[in-house]
């Protein structure tokens, strides 16, 4: 048999897939002809068939030694190498295959997806145009260059790339997929619903199409189909923990927060996303925890699982900390220990009660309070509400003082116990959150002024100072009210005081620092505003220490819009370029800081009355790493002068602040561009309506906008709230509500709440007449889940849920529905 006549034998053995004797007979040609490249080659093609890739770029390479001009030699070594994961050498392989033969389609299109794994779109995206050129019915070509238009945000060409592979092969599931997800990203829910659909027609096992079907029709509003294709896909592939936080997400929404809660867990076992994340700490917020004892399943108890995600969700953060307070504290009191201390508490109040009155002969219900992390995590990371939890505080708060003051605190053999100590000073940066709104006694805060006094005598002469009388300090006054307080930075300190520091000296040093480099980008003479700036610069607000985290792929707008408002009729924004977006009215920088996570490629113009107000939000921006947001001093009234215009306007809570809403609004419309959106926040008159009564009490009593005055006022409230007579059942059950208002547990948010210098409130037939006025399309109101269930199964017929007059009955009916205010989406006609 001559050497030719072997090769076709191997050749035949090779197709018939015997590849152990194709490679023999190879074997036996070489034996004879040891240089024969062709047999070089071909056993390096059969080592590849056989998955040795290593034996592959052996045999190819001395093929190519012989014949360096061979293309499909090299093309076949470039194979092996990409197997190898040696993708820049398969890459330099390639580039040289397409040397010796520009046409050679699949190795362009192999070069694409190489260069696509090394994160290079640009070349990879050339490289898939060329594969098309070479071999215009390339199918897959087409279909992998959508992949990369679309990521690249070129929806328009990305969709014409996959309509392209569907017209040479319209049975290709994974174009009809991919379509769909473009489509869903352009907001064109129903046609990407149809693609997901065509998608599993032809292929009934696509678990990504299922719970891409599941994510469009959730987004549509039809909740039990998405709950349906979620389950579908989770059959197939059970450990997707992106489906179950789907899953998950779709049944929060359908009110099932306990079935919820268990898909959240169950996703969070598997693998954490910053998505999954905020949805679990959403569905906790919204009381998806019924504190019931168990285990879903997923290893551990169901309570220290939920406990455990619970603190880390406070500290990372997962999502705002203040909208986890409510189930902390539960989880915190789930302790029999603690429970017995805060009873004590409740019961005594508003008696004072010494030490071992609160905590035992012994000290044993310090210790257990002092030394659950949940708590202290959750008095470091927001301004807590709820008067139970008050009242012990402020009560344990005077305990620690005397304590400290008779130096009287627990010790272990090193000193001051560790836990205690924590806990103190986590009660301290409370109390500097709240900004002291706590109650306060003439004997108490005297006792405390002169332990300030001390602690400013051992800073002036650098003596020995006392951790426990540092913490008493810092737990009723500001510690940058101690003279040369900055020297206490330069100390040694235990870490739980040097936090502590860093939250009452060095930061509020920083923001001053801060305040001076921004500027000014109009002047504030309007007299309503000058008041307003006043309040704003004497009380920052809001307040807050951490803000819910960026998610991994954050939405582009008009999905987002879509998503929130499913059957809304809009047209959606042109984003083939950087969004322009104002924050008209941005506080104390969360709201803005969270848009700019959303947007992270927008141009965000961020303005405020108030420089501490922008101080702590150019702070709070830096220690996020946000570059993307300008902060400067402005009044809405005088934004007609800049030469700016906006995608997007965005100002919550803050035109019922001006003289003329209506005129400040039409000023923000003029800085729109044609097609943009705006989203505002007004006051609402019905949910508001316990904060009118305690207006009326407050002048009636004469009480001032000034902290001493509002922490006296809070306490004539509370107890107002409690009387029995009959007579001022109706005022008592109003001014009761007030402890639901957030607001209602801060120096400054009170003021805001109840004190505030200027206050307009809307009823729903007023805003029909604002969106009929101001021609605008009124797209629907920011909800949550469990509003927005109720609201449909009352008004099924409203499926946009746009009907003002609808919602003015709702709310009739749920008096505190828009407790926080009428949020929403706005766009011009």
């Amino acid at each position: 048999m001559t050497p030719q006549e072997a090769f076709q034998t191997a050749l035949a053995h090779q197709r018939a897939g015997r590849l152990d004797e194709a490679e023999a007979e190879c074997r036996r040609i070489l034996e004879v002809v040891p240089h024969h490249p062709m047999v070089l080659h071909f056993l390096g093609v059969i080592a590849i068939q056989s998955g040795q890739f290593d034996a592959a770029v052996e045999w190819i390479g001395k093929a190519l030694a012989i014949a360096p001009d061979d293309a499909e030699a090299r093309f076949n070594l470039a194979v092996a190498l990409n197997a190898l994961g040696r993708r820049e050498d398969a890459i330099a392989q390639y580039r040289r295959v397409v040397e010796l033969n520009p046409t050679h389609a699949d190795a362009h299109y192999n070069m694409a997806t190489a260069l696509h794994a090394l994160d290079q779109p640009r070349d990879a995206i050339a490289c898939y145009r060329d594969a098309i050129a070479a071999r215009p019915d390339f199918v897959n070509a087409h279909n992998n260059l959508g992949v990369l238009l679309q990521q690249y945000g070129q929806l328009d060409d990305a969709i014409a790339s996959f309509a392209r592979a569907l017209s040479l092969a319209p049975a290709h599931a994974e174009s009809h997929f991919n379509l769909a997800n473009a489509h869903k990203q352009q907001g064109r829910l129903d046609d990407a619903v149809a693609g997901y659909r065509q998608a599993l027609a032809l292929d009934p096992g696509f678990a990504e199409a299922m719970d891409n079907l599941g994510v469009a029709l959730q987004e549509r509003g039809e909740l039990h189909d998405a709950v349906a294709w979620y389950r579908r896909a989770l059959e197939l592939r059970p450990n997707w923990a992106e489906t179950l936080g789907n899953l998950g997400t779709a049944l929060h929404e359908l009110g099932q927060s306990d079935n919820a809660l268990d898909a959240f867990l169950a996703a969070l076992h598997i693998r954490e996303t910053p998505e999954i994340r905020a949805g679990f700490a959403q569905c906790i917020a919204d009381g998806g925890f019924s504190g019931a004892t168990g285990d879903v399943g997923v290893g551990g108890g169901r309570v220290a699982r939920i406990r455990d995600y619970i603190m880390r969700a406070l500290v990372e953060p997962w999502a705002r900390p203040g909208d986890l307070a409510n189930i902390t504290f539960h989880l915190v009191k789930s302790n029999p220990a603690v429970a017995a201390v805060m009873d004590r508490a409740a019961r005594a109040w508003p008696q004072r009660l010494t030490q071992g009155e609160l905590f035992g002969a012994n000290g044993a219900g310090l210790g257990a309070v002092a030394e659950d992390r949940l708590f202290r995590a959750l008095l470091e990371c927001t301004p807590v509400n709820g008067l139970e939890l008050e009242r012990f505080l402020t009560l344990t708060r005077e305990t620690l003082l005397d304590a400290a003051f008779d130096d009287a605190l627990p010790r272990t053999a090193n000193g001051l116990d560790e836990n205690i100590l924590a806990f103190h000073c986590a009660l301290a940066r409370q109390c500097f959150n709240n900004e002291f709104v706590f109650a306060q006694t003439d004997g108490e805060y005297a006792k405390a002024q002169e332990l300030r006094a001390k602690l400013a005598d051992a800073v002036k002469s650098n003596t020995d100072i006392s951790v426990s009388h540092l913490a008493v300090v810092a737990s009723y006054f500001p510690l940058t009210t101690v003279e040369g307080a900055a020297a206490l930075l330069e100390r040694a300190w235990p870490e739980p005081i040097r936090d502590l520091l860093a939250q009452q000296v060095r930061e509020p040093s920083e923001e001053m620092t801060l305040r001076t480099a921004i500027g000014k980008l109009t002047p504030i003479e309007d007299y309503v505003s000058l008041k307003v700036q006043a309040q704003y610069e004497e009380n920052p607000y809001p307040r807050w220490v951490k803000c819910a985290p960026a998610l991994s792929q954050p939405m582009s707008f008009n999905a987002r819009l879509r998503r929130e408002f499913p059957h809304a009729v809009f047209k959606p924004l042109a984003l083939n370029r950087p969004l322009d977006i104002l924050i008209a009215g941005c506080g104390a920088g969360q709201h803005s800081i969270e848009t700019a996570q959303q947007h992270p490629d927008a141009r965000i113009l961020a303005i405020d009355l108030s420089l501490p107000s922008l101080g702590y939000a150019r702070r709070k921006t830096n220690e996020r790493g946000i570059e993307n947001i300008e902060y400067v001093q402005a009044d809405i009234m005088q934004l007609k002068s800049i030469d700016r215009r906006f995608d997007i306007i965005e100002s919550v809570g803050v035109l019922h602040h001006l003289q003329d809403p209506l005129a400040g609004w039409r000023i923000l419309l003029s800085l729109l561009r044609p097609g943009g959106f705006m989203r505002l926040g007004l006051y609402s008159e019905t949910a508001r309506a316990a904060v009118v009564e305690a207006r009326k009490f407050i002048a009636l009593q004469g009480f001032g906008a000034n902290a001493p005055d509002i922490r006296r006022c809070r306490q004539a409230l509370i107890e107002a709230a409690s009387v029995t007579d009959a007579a001022d059942a109706n005022t008592a059950a109003r001014f009761a509500q007030l402890s639901s208002f957030r607001d209602f547990f801060s120096t400054s948010e009170c003021r805001d709440l109840l004190f505030h210098v200027q206050e307009h409130r809307y009823t729903l037939p007023d805003l029909k007449s604002c969106f009929a006025a101001l021609n605008v399309n009124f797209l629907g109101f920011c909800l949550e889940p469990g509003i927005a269930a109720r609201y449909r199964e009352r008004f099924p017929g409203d499926r946009t849920m746009t009907d003002l007059d609808c919602w003015q009955r709702f709310e009739s009916e749920n008096t505190r529905t828009f407790a926080s205010m009428y949020q929403f989406w706005i766009q011009p006609r």
